[in-house]
């Protein structure tokens, strides 16, 4: 059972690290979230590849590294949930301590041969706090993270995921200690077999995720967008600033007159930011900054925005198509995508606009 437990676990660092370095090299308007976000991948990577160094040979420094790295992964939650749910986005200097707590607590254990015993039980209790902390705080729902504006519905049930993966964590984590109090060997250990796999489902799920901008962690790049000035404010921009911004604003031109032209966005498989950028002949990340600083959203999002429009459109003016037709006509390959895109635009259903469109409109 090694054999595979060991390749699972690889694959599991593999997907965590690939995840992290996303987070990090997309450009985001915030970049703390994104950064304790990878920071957590960062740690789950460190636990597999020192699970994978544990079972197949004896390393004093992963001995000790392992558990240390797991008594701060309950710290590493709370602090990008916290993060998410103030208002500036910032942790404080208090905050620290939380971490500081977590590696005076394992020393403490560690340096007292004793109470060595303690660190798997001192690990999970840490977890089950935290885990309860950050659900405790998450009781108001939504309105939380009301302050995200249009990102906290996104938001709100991507942090509602983490906190079900942190409760399939606890679980799993009480299976193998109840495995290993009855003297099963780790690498014979059923439960570590289960908890790989579903860990590598769960990580393949998100790094897909991060790879197809889905909304459910595109919000993580695009909240915290500068607040409209009045009218009788003025931002000082520097040069580089406002050249940057020229830049970005006739590069969206470019975009939004090649979509015009050739109608991307009604494309049967869609269009993605590689090919549009290939299309532009520009880098895809270059792009996709033009868009997000100009238009406010994500790539996606734009292109789903102008497939609603396009849709509303057809509802109000073309009463003989069916919904799957306007569907496929605007551009939407699934009806889920369809009704949930038309849904975030409009705040009603597709078949509920026509109804509410066509009443209105005066009898010919």
């Amino acid at each position: 059972m090694t054999y595979y437990l060991s390749h699972i676990q690889i694959a599991n660092a593999v997907l965590c690290l690939l995840m992290a370095a996303q987070l990090l090299g997309m450009p985001a308007m915030r970049t703390l979230p994104k950064r304790l976000l990878a920071m957590n991948c960062f740690l789950y990577a460190h636990q597999s590849i020192a699970l994978v160094i544990l079972l197949n040979s004896n390393s004093a420094w992963f001995s000790l590294s392992r558990p240390l790295g797991a008594m701060l992964l309950g710290p590493a939650l709370y602090l990008y949930f916290a993060c998410l749910q103030r208002t500036d986005g910032k942790l404080r200097r208090h905050d620290l301590w939380h971490a500081f707590a977590a590696i005076l607590i394992f020393l403490c254990l560690y340096l007292i041969k004793p109470m060595r015993a303690w660190i798997d039980t001192a690990i999970l209790i840490s977890f089950v706090l935290y885990t309860m902390i950050t659900a405790w705080s998450m009781r108001p729902g939504q309105q939380a993270l009301a302050h995200l504006g249009s990102h906290a519905a996104s938001a709100f049930i991507w942090l509602k995921a983490l906190l079900a993966m942190s409760v399939v964590n606890i679980i799993i984590e009480l299976a193998v200690n109840l495995e290993l109090a009855q003297g099963t060997a780790l690498s014979d250990s059923i439960s570590m077999l289960i908890a790989s796999i579903a860990f590598f489902a769960i990580n393949a799920t998100m790094v897909l995720a991060a790879l197809q901008r889905s909304h459910f962690l595109e919000w993580m790049y695009q909240f915290g967008a500068p607040q409209k000035l009045g009218e009788d404010a003025v931002e000082p921009k520097s040069d580089t600033a406002i050249e940057e911004q020229t830049e970005c604003r006739a590069l969206f031109e470019r975009w939004v007159q090649l979509i015009q032209t050739e109608q991307l966005h009604k494309l049967e498989f869609g269009i993605t930011l590689p090919q549009a950028a290939r299309k532009l002949q520009i880098p895809a990340r270059q792009l996709s900054n033009a868009v997000n600083q100009i238009y406010g959203k994500s790539f996606s999002m734009h292109l789903n925005d102008l497939r609603v429009q396009e849709a509303q459109v057809l509802l109000s003016s073309r009463p003989d198509l069916s919904i799957i037709e306007v569907m496929h006509e605007a551009g939407f390959s699934t009806k889920s995508n369809f009704n949930k895109e038309f849904l975030r635009v409009t705040g009603m259903s597709p078949s509920a606009y026509r109804d509410e469109n066509l009443s209105a409109s005066p009898l010919p």
